[in-house]
């Protein structure tokens, strides 16, 4: 198909346009005068056109889905023409790109958080059902690990680009002396070139071979995993009610001495359609408390989305009673402005679980002696028999609880709760972009207003606008009527000029 190349910005625009997509130059003025394409008709004559040329790719997963996306691709037209807000709108662009984004790739994300030695990742692998991330007593990455139901296993590895890099290297807090040690005793600056803006790496793979292959690109014993950004995991054995969409995802800390990651954590936690907080039941102090608070902080606009798990709950003296008055304790101080709405809600989405124990009754028979007297230990204080009881030990330390709410609470419920979450997204759009619109006074804030309507108002303005700017609408033949007048008058008034001229030098 033919293409016109603006000469502006060289960007590749369809031959039926008239206005550069990208940054709105007029594509038919080599040989007409600059001030006749800036006239009021000829900027309205482009956002018409821009609203004319939005490309729509039909999203299949729903419909009222379908409708938000088509709105905000026109909307975000008219916003990214120059003058209209856009520039001075960052932070509106990015939640319109991340709008579309989620659109366009419906993943329910559900992100574990926790500091160290949580048994965050301990609990992952309960939950996903074999040990697929580091459970080391250090922390092991600084990634972002995503675990997706897959027909096919796979380990995908993509890596910081050169200006993430940089940004991540100046975030260095006066707390990364253990960093920045670690970072020269592995020689560090001698990997820095073949991986920062390398290439994303997916490999297809055996599942018994994803836990070594982790290790390659998360193990802190090796330089790579600096330098990756996120891994993503593709796993067979999920179940097939276990929907693709649903995705369990391991962040680093939100305590990095390294800002930058810390930032990414925080990002995905307010992106994030439901948070496991891991906090070690042994220790519900002061520090968890703040570290609950900051994921509240981060969720202000769906507090119903956070989930407590108090793990290593069987290492308490008194498990069961123990946690009966840490949970109340807990319900009652996470409930008010900056936690919890209501106590119901706090009761029902704060669970303890002992993760460790549930993947020890799992791989029974593959226990080594250690592993063995740590569970013989369990099975003696609730008063089991090996290895007649495992599966009761199992459900007693409530992994399967959680499991079943994410199943059906969330899981099942992705589709109802990711349109809710994108129609939520939609109003804030709406919202912030009309007090955006309020600020302008000139004419096309009328039209921006008319494009959150319906489509068939949209339409109406637009055959409206049509009608305004008809003499200039949308052929060169039409816009050289408007050059041959400009000549005409600037003819006439040179004309005169040049005879006042004549007639002064004649008289001299």
């Amino acid at each position: 198909m033919e293409k016109i190349v603006c000469s502006k910005c060289r960007f590749e625009n369809k031959h039926t346009r008239n206005f550069c997509e990208k940054c709105g130059a007029f594509l038919h003025a080599a040989n007409f005068d600059e001030k006749v394409y800036a006239l009021p008709e000829v900027k309205m004559m482009r956002v018409v056109d821009n609203l004319l040329h939005v490309p729509h790719e039909p999203i299949s997963w729903d419909d009222l889905t379908d409708a938000y996306a088509a709105k905000v691709e026109k909307l975000n037209a008219l916003f990214k023409i120059p003058g209209m807000g856009a520039e001075n709108n960052s932070a509106i662009v990015q939640k319109i790109n991340d709008f579309l984004g989620l659109c366009r790739n419906p993943d329910f994300q559900i992100a574990f958080v926790g500091t160290i030695k949580t048994g965050k990742s301990t609990l992952i692998n309960a939950l996903l059902g074999k040990n697929y991330a580091s459970m080391a007593v250090t922390p092991e990455t600084a990634a972002l690990t995503k675990f997706r139901a897959s027909p096919r296993d796979y380990v995908k590895i993509t890596f910081y680009t050169q200006s993430e890099w940089d940004k991540l290297w100046a975030s260095r807090t006066s707390g990364a002396e253990a960093f920045m040690r670690e970072y020269e005793e592995l020689d560090g600056d001698k990997h820095k070139a073949t991986w920062v803006n390398h290439a994303p790496i997916n490999k297809f793979m055996a599942n018994d071979e994803i836990q070594e292959e982790l290790k390659i690109w998360s193990s802190s014993k090796r330089a790579e995993h600096y330098f990756v950004k996120e891994i993503e995991v593709g796993i067979s054995t999920l179940g097939k009610n276990f929907p693709p969409q649903v995705i369990f995802v391991d962040t680093p800390g939100l305590s990095d001495p390294v800002a930058y990651r810390s930032e990414l954590t925080k990002d995905y936690i307010r992106r994030a359609n439901a948070v496991f907080v891991c906090i070690d039941a042994q220790k519900i102090q002061s520090e968890e408390i703040k570290t609950i608070a900051s994921v509240f902080s981060f969720s202000s606009d769906a507090k119903e989305k956070v989930h407590i798990i108090a793990t290593h709950w069987d290492v308490l003296n008194d498990p069961e009673k123990d946690w009966d008055e840490q949970k109340n304790y807990l319900v009652k101080r996470l409930t008010g402005k900056a936690f919890y709405d209501e106590q119901e809600t706090a009761a029902k989405n704060i669970m303890h679980s002992a993760a460790f124990i549930y993947n020890l009754c799992r791989d029974y028979d593959s226990l080594d002696k250690k592993e063995r007297i740590s569970l013989r230990k369990f099975a003696l204080n609730f008063e089991f028999e090996l290895p007649v009881d495992l599966r009761k030990m199992m459900k007693t330390t409530n992994v399967d609880e959680i499991m079943r709410v994410i199943r059906e609470n969330l899981a099942a419920n992705y589709k109802k709760l990711l349109a809710q979450e994108i129609q939520n997204k939609f109003m804030d759009i709406n919202y912030n972009l009309n007090r955006v619109t309020k600020e302008k006074k000139d004419s096309m804030t009328e039209l921006l207003s008319a494009s959150q309507s319906t489509t068939a108002e949209l339409e109406q303005k637009i055959r409206e606008q049509l009608q305004k700017c008809d003499e200039v609408r949308t052929t060169s033949d039409q816009l050289k009527e408007i050059i041959k007048k400009v000549k005409q008058k600037t003819n006439t008034r040179a004309d005169v000029i040049c005879g006042k001229l004549r007639l002064k030098l004649s008289q001299r």
